[in-house]
């Protein structure tokens, strides 16, 4: 679970007693800012939305990390205000940036694919992918839940 607040997952056990904390607050690799996005990749792997430091990051089940992505920006690959993650049926993984107003698609070795209907949105959040691959947006400054087609929405240039 994310503790925003606190900088740092919290690691619970089936019954719901704290079994640990993955990382602590800082701007390092490894380290977050106001974590947000959580998500076990198809991987088997953590990845976390670090929304303070304006990236994504990939640890190992037992909390070493594996990758980051991102920095603050508005260009292809960098990210403003990032908030979800999630992963469609390839593998690729999707993240909506709140103040950046977009969703991108990476890669699930984290190259850019390109970016989902830009600049369409206002405030996007969660993301969920149905079983067809359609993508949901919670774009919560219009006050709706957009469908898309990733692939078909992708802007790649």
């Amino acid at each position: 679970m994310t503790d925003w607040g606190g900088g740092r997952i919290n690691v619970f056990t089936g019954d719901g007693q704290v079994a640990g904390t993955l990382t602590e607050r800082g701007q390092e690799p490894g380290r977050f800012s106001n974590p947000t996005g959580i998500k076990i990749g198809p991987d088997g792997n953590l990845w976390v939305v670090d929304r303070g430091n304006n990236r994504v990051q990939k640890f190992t089940p037992s909390g070493e990390l594996l990758g980051h992505w991102g920095q603050r920006g508005d260009e292809p690959g960098q990210f403003e205000t990032p908030t979800s993650i999630n992963f469609d049926p390839n593998g690729n993984f999707f993240v909506s940036e709140f103040q950046g107003h977009r969703i991108q698609a990476f890669t699930p070795d984290g190259q850019l694919i390109g970016e989902l209907s830009p600049r369409s949105f206002q405030g996007p959040h969660g993301l969920a992918f149905d079983s067809t691959g359609a993508l949901y947006v919670t774009d919560t400054g219009h006050n709706a839940i957009r469908k898309l087609s990733p692939f078909n929405d992708c802007d790649t240039s």
